[in-house]
């Protein structure tokens, strides 16, 4: 006959009252190619004036579901139609188009993918892995991602790291007299700024 001492009893009424505990909440994120936008900033005159752009034509892919945001981010890669540049103003999109990714060999064609994610869910480092004018070079884009999924990085590389002195050279000379400044120089900045922005969508059971 067993003999139950106070203590024991108890024990047996806490674990009896006590609340299960909730099975650990599994999320999966996907993401849609379409929510993936790349922007750019290009500089002109002595005092660093801002010209901004965009592509209308970019393939992205790579896994559509994973599950966390960065985990996502590792497998995306695109490939962006550099004469399909927008600028919202026509004749400057032709202008760029022709006589800037025009220049590139292949004309256009600009390939990135992800190489590295280094940092957490909220901020950190994606290593962007970027071809174009037949040279490769990796690229640090520094991101910061939302609980609800957003995600944005922003990088900067130099034109000449591309081997891009000629496309440079030909989009000065043909907007020499647009890029002059208040000091009457004209100037084009060989470094761009890129931004990365995407949302992806979380489901949790």
């Amino acid at each position: 006959m067993t003999t139950w001492r106070p203590s024991t009893l108890a024990l047996l009424c806490v674990l009896a009252l006590a609340p299960r505990t909730a099975a650990a909440e599994k999320c999966t994120y996907s993401v849609d190619p379409n929510a993936i936008g790349v922007t750019w900033t290009a500089f002109k005159f002595t005092e660093r004036t801002a010209v901004n752009g965009r592509f209308n034509s970019m393939k992205v892919s790579g896994p559509t579901s994973a599950s966390s945001p960065m985990a996502l981010a590792k497998g995306l890669s695109m490939d962006i139609d550099g004469l399909s540049v927008e600028t919202d103003n026509p004749a400057r999109n032709a202008t760029i188009s022709e006589f800037f990714f025009g220049v590139f060999k292949p004309a256009g064609k600009i390939q990135a993918s992800v190489a590295e994610v280094k940092g957490d869910e909220a901020k950190g480092t994606i290593d962007m892995k970027i071809t174009m004018n037949g040279v490769t070079h990796v690229v640090p884009f520094a991101y910061t991602a939302t609980p609800d999924g957003q995600v944005e990085a922003k990088g900067s590389f130099d034109m000449m790291d591309f081997k891009l002195g000629e496309a440079h050279d030909t989009i000065h000379k043909t907007c020499e007299e647009q890029h002059k400044g208040t000091d009457g120089v004209s100037k084009t900045w060989t470094d761009v700024g890129v931004t990365l922005k995407g949302k992806f969508a979380k489901a949790c059971a």
